[in-house]
């Protein structure tokens, strides 16, 4: 079986261009979510609905990936081609995307929008499953950690960049024609830097393992892991509380500022925090890498978890835009560490044959604790009808309770239990002695 030697040197700068793709394509859904979608939604919703029209699109696009990722990754890892396993799909989803985004600003309705919109996230999640597998794929166990690390920082980079860039660009627009064209002039800039950065993981990719194009399927002597194993449930489930609290927090956090901390102006706080949080991220994320890949990953996960439960507490403390400031900068390099840690043991519990349903299964629970959180709105509504913020309170409290329970499950998770069974072989049956004459 080929493999690429251990010794191949990768590099922090290789590492963060096998990561662009994710520089590109969560740059480009975040800045779509919460951006570009609503701004649309204005236009065709009406003015009672505009916040369920918004909902809808969101949790159809969950759905969506929820169906595909597993599916896509299960082929990728079963495709031979002369580029590989991966990188045919990246390709091709990304270069539907570009060629349909324009759907989204001629659809006459929402009805329309809305059947745009899922076949932009299909096509992009045809991308984006075998995208996340190629960490596995390639980089070497020790490193891992770093890789990992640099993943979670090009996708919060490109993140804000892309907010702020869309933000900008719309904001410009006055009249109806002007404001149109700078429309068109933002889906052309995400367009554009999504088709890039996939350009730049794809040519990487084949520069460092250019014998991926003829990669051989697994002798049968050497067994599978199997994918579904109790290890990986724990870690799924840990995954989901973790993510459902990281998700709940951003997604009311402009309603919390306004009705509880009341913030003079929620929209700046909310800029300020999230900044603060982005900062936060990127000193943390390297440094937790390279603690992951010399102590391992799950105790970077667990120390990551318990600091953002504190953290997040003492947002029940703030009282000032600075307070909000200051503790969002705490739990952003909490939750920093986390996800990268996080991300990494992922990968160490994947089997290398099967990375593309693995993460494909992974990417589950992410999904998961992002539609929780969606869900949660309801109940926080009806909680401050029953005392006044109470519901806000109580989502914060349980934001807390989630990191220490996610942490908590991730405890008897080791990946190398699943490395000992699988390199573990059946004895060969004893052959009988042959007939005495």
């Amino acid at each position: 079986m080929f493999r690429i030697s251990v010794k191949e040197s990768w590099s922090s700068f290789s590492l963060i261009r096998l990561n662009a793709f994710g520089f590109g394509v969560t740059g480009f859904v975040l800045a779509m979510d919460t951006v570009v979608l609503p701004v649309i939604v204005l236009t065709l919703a009406p003015e009672s609905l505009k916040n369920t029209y918004l909902a809808m699109l969101g949790m159809g696009g969950l759905l969506v990936a929820a169906v595909i990722q597993p599916f896509i990754g299960r082929l990728s890892d079963r495709t031979r081609s002369p580029l590989g396993r991966r990188v045919p799909y990246i390709i091709c989803g990304t270069l539907v995307v570009c060629a349909s985004l324009s759907l989204t600003l001629l659809a006459p309705n929402f009805l329309a929008l809305f059947a745009a919109w899922m076949f932009i996230q299909a096509s992009l999640n045809v991308a984006y499953g075998p995208g996340m597998a190629l960490i596995r794929d390639l980089v070497p166990r020790a490193r891992i950690g770093v890789a990992s690390s640099l993943k979670i920082l090009m996708d919060a980079v490109g993140g804000m960049l892309m907010i702020a860039a869309a933000g900008t660009l719309l904001a410009r627009g006055t009249g109806l024609s002007d404001f149109a064209r700078w429309e068109w002039l933002t889906l052309a800039l995400l367009g554009g830097v999504l088709a890039l950065s996939v350009v730049v993981t794809c040519v990487t990719v084949l520069h460092h393992d250019p014998r991926q194009r003829a990669r051989p399927v697994r002798p049968s002597s050497q067994p599978q892991r199997p994918v579904l194993n109790s290890q990986l449930g724990l870690f799924l489930i840990s995954r989901l509380l973790l993510m459902t609290a990281i998700s709940s927090f951003y997604t009311y956090g402009l309603f919390f500022l306004r009705d509880v901390v009341e913030v003079d102006n929620p929209p700046e706080a909310l800029s300020r925090m999230i900044l603060a949080i982005g900062g936060a991220i990127v000193v943390a994320v390297y440094i937790s890498g390279w603690v992951s890949d010399r102590i391992g990953p799950k105790p970077v996960v667990i120390a990551g978890a318990v600091g953002a439960a504190l953290s997040t507490l003492l947002m029940l403390t703030a009282d000032t835009a600075t307070d909000v400031v200051i503790i969002a900068s705490v739990i952003g390099a909490s939750v920093g560490a986390l996800l990268s840690a996080n991300w990494a043991l992922a990968n160490e519990l994947g089997d290398e044959q099967q990375a593309g349903v693995h993460i494909g299964i992974v990417n589950l629970s992410t999904i998961g604790g992002a539609a929780v959180a969606r869900l949660l709105g309801p109940g926080i509504d009806l909680l401050n009808l029953t005392a006044e913020d109470l519901g806000y309170r109580v989502l914060i409290s349980g934001c807390a309770a989630l990191f220490v329970a996610g942490a908590v499950t991730i405890l008897p998770v080791n990946p190398a239990r699943l490395e000992q069974a699988s390199q573990e072989e059946p004895p060969e049956p004893t052959a009988a002695p042959p007939p005495e004459p």
